[in-house]
């Protein structure tokens, strides 16, 4: 039985029928490659003597390649299904090779090694050749890359290399690497053209390990080897079972990500930890991929293990389970904590279901908490909620500016939740950091009557607050989770950046301290929600045991730029408390520039996007890939309701999850986590971002981080675009715009 090698190529888009005739090839290959059925036959003077194409149907060949080593163990590298002539000249033409320089396994035109046309390359050769002289090189003139660091450290053929040197800037290496055939290579460009060091692309690649060859092994020997390299595994993937071939050929490629992993994110999916360890990484660099496969790969290494997926929004933890179903459908799931298997919930999930796993002994748990024990919970409610009511009863003493409701949020959630304070006392002797509003004792005392007033109408009512569930949920299970086996053994947190302080305390009792207990995904420039963190404060010590993410797999480089220059006005610190920068990000993709357009009111700004989107669907564009984001609901439903009566048939969703075929309207905050082809920011205008609602509501303290916020807010809905990105306003733009 040979094993099958699926490449990561561009290949011509097929219908369902043609797909489903090219897994039933791959799978009679996969069974027995000496099928008469399969018509499997060598090329005529082929550049690689490998190559082979075999029959799909009449019309379809499929393009292999056949590696057979020395244990006889057969493997077909699939390079794609062509049309009969087409496919006969690509086999001819391709060469599957053996770098010895780097390792990889490479798939090259054959008669020019990789080399990319364009005047460029050619300018380069003919006056290196017939004058002697260079041109102006911007690889050698700003990073002082010499031809041996590209072919002898890296491993680009001489006429790639020479092709990179050629050129004058940034975006025209970045050109050239595009015309490459090979994904290490594209890479490897696009960091020689940021400027990285040789050191650095090599390790991001995994190239820095040495390369060894041994006398006993042949050709193919090496080939096979070189498949398996994590350079490689970004282009080529050996297919597992029959199930696996399926999904992933009728996933095309816009699921490649959930099979070709960049050797860094592999390194973070299969690495192991003495404690916690923290990802970061901007908008589209793959932290949820890396999450997703490392959850498949704990749960195949130890499959009797307790292993628990959790994020920010139960909409969110949906679509975690499921691309991991995706991803792998015979992965043992648990239904419950504690039980064998990955369960995937939302964090608010996860402490209602230790509230009722707990019984009794949640309420008597509740007196660390909030000072007494509480009886049955009737309703659990919004960490906002009570807090206009228990100001209005309490009539504090106190500044107009902090007689607000988020004012006492933030205090309580920040401050008094997560510090266990239940006396006033502890509330006058506890720090405050980050707080930005100064309290004296008077004013603590007056704060403090207020919180009393909430806590006990609350009591009275029987409810809690989701934040305070959670607190409570920490201390049982530091009392009596592991005698009650519902602690875990891995816990793996997305949007990390979006949680409360009592979320951690949380998180931290329901794993059980070792080796890979938590892995945490984050990234302080998306915090939308709640307030900064700083993890060790909760138990949660990520020193030495953090890495970030800089390549963006989703959108182009020109929609990262317009985002990340929505935070570039901003200063935002880390889990850490240490200053998070956006250097080092880039694109492995280019597209068209962003458009703005400026209108005169909101009838102008949906008749231009009713007009964009209308000429989108005329070119086919995909409805349901197509999304309008406003800043508030309401302002969603006016983007939908002005786009039907322009005929522009649309659905407004309120959950991160598309439910059909049509372009959407949505909210940005309901847009996290989601990714479009085309997307449109409507009324991005002074007055209706940032909120003028938020900032009212507001301290004046806290103006600094709501505008921190909706700055986030912003970016976040920028990078939601694969594609294109258009943003709208009326009268003057919002100040947040570059």
């Amino acid at each position: 039985m040979p094993n099958v090698v699926l490449t990561n190529i561009d290949a011509p888009d097929l219908d369902k029928m043609v797909e489903a005739k090219i897994f039933s090839f791959l799978k009679k290959l996969r069974a027995d490659d000496s099928t008469p059925g399969l018509h499997i036959e060598k090329m005529n003077n082929p550049a690689d003597p490998r190559a082979r194409t075999g029959r799909v149907d009449l019309s379809w060949r499929a393009v292999l390649y056949r590696i057979e080593t020395s244990d006889n163990e057969r493997t077909y590298v699939y390079a794609g299904t062509y049309k009969h002539d087409k496919a006969n000249d690509y086999a001819r033409t391709r060469v599957l090779k053996y770098n010895p320089i780097n390792g990889v396994a490479e798939l090259i035109q054959a008669s020019t090694p990789s080399e990319p046309s364009g005047a460029a390359a050619a300018e380069w050769a003919s006056t290196a050749e017939q004058t002697g002289a260079k041109v102006e090189s911007y690889l050698e003139s700003h990073f002082n890359y010499a031809l041996k660091d590209l072919t002898d450290m890296l491993g680009f053929d001489e006429a790639s290399a020479c092709s990179l040197l050629s050129a004058r800037d940034e975006t025209e290496v970045i050109a050239v690497g595009e015309g490459f055939a090979n994904a290490w290579q594209q890479l490897a460009a696009l960091g020689l053209a940021m400027g990285d060091s040789l050191d650095k692309i090599k390790g991001d690649l995994g190239l820095d390990e040495p390369v060894v060859e041994l006398d006993t092994e042949t050709e193919d020997d090496r080939l096979a080897r070189a498949l398996a390299h994590p350079a490689a595994k970004m282009q080529f993937t050996f297919v597992g079972d029959d199930e696996e071939l399926e999904r992933i050929i009728e996933g095309g490629d816009f699921d490649a990500w959930r099979v070709f992993l960049h050797p860094e994110q592999q390194r973070y999916a299969t690495g192991h930890w003495n404690g916690p360890f923290r990802l970061t990484g901007g908008a589209g660099t793959g932290k949820t991929v890396v999450l997703l496969h490392r959850a498949r790969q704990l749960a195949l290494a130890a499959p009797t293990s307790s292993i628990v997926l959790t994020t920010y929004t139960r909409a969110l933890a949906e679509n975690l389970q499921r691309d991991l179903e995706h991803l792998d459908p015979h992965l043992p799931k648990a239904t419950k904590l504690g039980g064998s298997g990955v369960l995937v919930r939302g964090i608010d999930q996860l402490s209602t279901s230790i509230r009722y796993q707990a019984g009794s002994g949640f309420g008597s748990a509740a007196v660390a908490v909030l000072g007494e024990a509480i009886a049955a919970v009737s309703n659990v409610t919004g960490n906002d909620a009570g807090w206009a009511g228990a100001i209005t009863a309490a009539a504090p003493a106190l500044p107009d500016a902090l007689r607000n409701p988020t004012f006492f949020e933030g205090e309580y959630l920040q401050v008094i939740l997560p510090g266990r304070i239940t006396e006033q006392d502890e509330y006058f002797s506890i720090r405050r950091p980050g707080r930005g509003v100064a309290l004296d004792r008077q004013k603590r005392a007056e704060v403090w009557r207020v919180v009393e007033e909430y806590r006990q109408t609350a009591r009275a009512a029987g409810t809690i607050s989701w934040a305070e569930q959670a607190a409570i949920g920490a201390v049982w299970l530091d009392l009596a989770g592991a005698a009650a086996g519902l602690r875990a053994d891995h816990l793996l947190v997305d949007e990390g950046q979006d949680l409360t302080p009592s979320h951690w305390q949380f998180l931290r009792a329901l794993v059980k301290p070792g080796t890979d207990d938590l892995f945490l995904a984050e990234d302080t420039h998306q915090r939308i929600y709640g307030q900064h963190v700083v993890l060790a404060r909760y138990g949660i010590r990520i020193v030495g045991r953090s890495k970030r993410l800089t390549l963006n797999y989703r959108t182009t480089e020109q929609n990262l730029r317009y985002a990340l220059g929505v935070l570039s006005a901003g200063e935002y610190l880390d889990a850490d408390n240490e200053t998070e920068t956006t250097a080092g990000y880039r694109s492995a993709r280019r597209g068209p520039e962003p458009a703005g357009f400026g209108a005169s009111d909101d009838d102008a700004q949906i008749a231009h996007i009713a007009e964009l989107i209308g000429g989108w669907l005329e070119e086919g564009v995909d409805p349901g890939t197509i999304a309008v984001l406003a800043r508030t609901n309401d302002r969603a439903l006016v983007v939908r309701d002005g786009l039907n009566s322009h005929g522009i048939a649309s659905n407004h969703i309120k959950s991160a999850q598309i439910d059909g075929d049509k372009p959407v309207a949505l909210t940005m905050h309901t847009a996290k986590g989601m990714e479009f082809s085309r997307v449109v920011l409507f009324d991005i205008s002074e007055g209706s971002i940032p909120n003028p609602q938020v900032l009212h509501k507001a301290a004046p303290e806290e103006h600094a981080d709501v505008l921190l916020r909706e700055r986030s807010l912003l970016y976040v809905a920028a990078s939601r675009a694969r594609d294109v990105l258009t943003v709208t306003w009326k009268g003057d733009p919002s100040q947040l715009l570059n």
